[in-house]
């Protein structure tokens, strides 16, 4: 067991405010979690310099006085998107790893991260592409990112790992082929029009099996990674 977890990444974060508040006209029919959430899927499917405050001010039906006093730069915005979705899964996933007793070993505990992982990104795939572009450009984007919502994460993981390696458990991978293997079972929801090219069906995001039974794909991909494809 670990006896020391690494400190939780900093949780979503309130976009900084700047003083006084914006006039009643300029308010948004969005909540500010629902114009971060928008935002997401503009920035995934556009990319970060596809993406415009502008552009987003008009694509979300924002005002400009409403948009700058919450976001100074298009980089604030999309920290504050990184933070609020990112954010979340990080907290739930280092509380899954902790939680650690006599029915519920290291064993288990991987298997549940691994769970609340899968199916916060089933219910927000944006922020699982706009990571995936960053990790294929790198940078200071990506920097921010893995320092923030992986690294204590991953120093968890990989304690846990060798631990219940060394108990006999699992065989010795590379931990960095486990957090492949993990990510490839997002790859039909992620990249779904490939999905249609080998399956022969078009589906919306809201039809993909991985939506319609989540709890169901989560399980096969549980099964595939911990007990393999072989039967026996």
């Amino acid at each position: 067991m670990i006896s020391t977890p690494a400190s939780p990444a900093p949780g979503p974060a309130a976009p900084a405010r700047r003083r006084g508040r914006p006039r009643k006209a300029d308010a948004p029919a969005l909540s500010i979690e629902q114009l971060l959430e928008a935002s997401a899927e503009i920035f995934a499917r556009d990319g970060y310099d596809g993406v415009s405050l502008r552009k987003l001010q008009k694509e979300l039906g924002v005002s400009y006085t409403f948009f700058h006093h919450y976001f100074a730069s298009k980089e604030a915005l999309w920290k504050a998107v990184v933070d609020q979705l990112a954010g979340t899964t990080t907290d739930k996933v280092l509380t899954a790893l902790t939680r650690i007793d006599e029915s519920h070993d290291e064993f288990d505990a991987l298997q549940e991260a691994i769970r609340i992982y899968l199916k916060s990104a089933i219910e927000h795939p944006a922020i699982q592409l706009i990571c995936l572009q960053e990790a294929i450009s790198g940078g200071p984007r990506l920097d921010y990112i893995f320092k923030c919502y992986f690294e204590g994460a991953w120093a968890v993981i990989a304690d846990m790992v060798a631990s219940v390696e060394r108990s006999g458990r699992i065989k010795p991978v590379p931990i960095e082929s486990l957090f492949f293997a993990v990510q490839s079972t997002l790859a039909p929801l992620l990249q779904r029009p490939f999905y249609e090219k080998l399956t022969g069906k078009s589906v919306s995001r809201a039809q993909h099996p991985a939506a319609q039974n989540t709890e169901h794909y989560i399980q096969q991909s549980i099964d595939l990674l911990f007990h393999g494809w072989c039967k026996n």
